[in-house]
């Protein structure tokens, strides 16, 4: 029985990020093509107002094609937004945007938080990157605690060189806190940052090849 149960965990792990990825890609599609239907019911009402006749309906948008279409617009109009708040004037209504919306109480809250996960995600693939892994000895002396290094700085006022190091928490990476070093006390790591976001992940389940080498 036990071994039944080990195969089925094992065929679960191996389908469940395949099902998972592929699920979230149906579930965006379907949003965008529902979001592309309705502009396009919107844009024909407006129709249906300037013009005398029949009116339009999405029926007479139905063709070969035309839910790749529905699906398209709003891709578009997301491209569009973002060329327009990659310069100066859309960042500045955006800020405007981001200020009046966190005033708003209880939403406000709801919307920063929202706005720090999205931007976070958007991070991990930008261009600021961590620079490598590292342990901190904490919380007491032999232990080790898994973070990633952001960046080293001179401090003018203790004269020491100091590194910065976040450190995650697990399984939830997308929260942590930040400590600032001195540099001889942050331990290397050789792991890479995709062995190290992985073992963070799976909460220590799953650890670097080198870990499970076996010792001769």
């Amino acid at each position: 029985m036990r071994r039944w149960m080990g195969l089925l965990l094992t065929g679960l792990a191996a389908v469940v990020p395949v099902v998972g990825t592929i699920w979230l890609l149906v579930l965006i599609y379907k949003i965008l093509l529902s979001v592309g239907d309705h502009m396009i019911g919107l844009s024909l009402k407006a129709l249906n107002l300037l013009r005398s006749g029949e009116d339009l309906t999405s029926e007479h948008f139905a063709f070969y094609g035309s839910n790749f279409v529905r699906f398209l617009i709003p891709v578009m109009l997301l491209f569009l937004i973002g060329f327009a708040v990659a310069n100066t004037p859309g960042r500045r209504v955006l800020h405007w945007m981001n200020s009046a919306m966190e005033r708003i109480p209880y939403l406000g809250f709801i919307y920063s938080a929202l706005k720090q996960f999205v931007d976070a995600l958007r991070n991990l693939g930008g261009d600021r990157k961590f620079k490598s892994a590292a342990y901190v000895e904490y919380p007491s002396p032999g232990c080790r605690m898994l973070g990633f290094v952001t960046g080293n700085y001179h401090d003018a006022q203790t004269g020491k060189d100091v590194t910065t190091v976040f450190l995650p928490t697990s399984p939830n990476p997308m929260t942590g806190f930040i400590v600032i070093i001195d540099d001889d006390k942050v331990q290397d790591s050789e792991m890479t940052l995709e062995e190290a976001s992985k073992m963070i992940l799976s909460a220590g389940l799953v650890a670097p090849a080198s870990f499970n080498q076996e010792i001769k």
